[in-house]
């Protein structure tokens, strides 16, 4: 378990920080307002939550069903990132302008699932 809570600890920091730096960036442009709807406080919370839910549910799968069931958890971890991106896309907000909301967001839902897929064989060399 131990090494299932760093792997999630490190891919909320990791994700986090490349997140947030994105956003700093992206918002230091100034294009519009979507600063108000995704600030990077709750990239960051988001992010966090989301790592520590997934690695939980990635350790009781892999003591149950092994490998195999890690493989289809992480195949349903990025259906569901890849499914997301519909929201950004149809984001809409009378009150502000939200014409870049997509391009901000789009990426960072990528950032964790892409630092996730690439630092979870480290955890799942060994048995837990």
């Amino acid at each position: 378990m131990k090494r299932f809570l760093f792997l999630g600890l490190i891919v909320a920091l990791l994700s986090s920080i490349v997140g947030a730096t994105y956003l700093y960036f992206f918002y230091g442009l100034e294009l519009d307002e979507s600063s108000k709807v995704l600030p990077i406080w709750k990239v960051v919370a988001i992010y966090t939550s989301i790592s520590l839910l997934i690695t939980l549910m990635s350790y009781v799968v892999f003591s149950k069903w092994g490998k195999w069931g890690v493989i289809i958890l992480n195949t349903v971890f990025s259906s569901i990132a890849i499914a997301s991106i519909a929201y950004p896309i149809t984001y809409v907000n009378q009150e502000i302008d939200t014409t870049f909301i997509a391009i901000a967001a789009i990426p960072v839902h990528f950032m964790m699932p892409l630092i996730w897929l690439s630092l979870q064989p480290i955890v799942l060399i060994q048995k837990p």
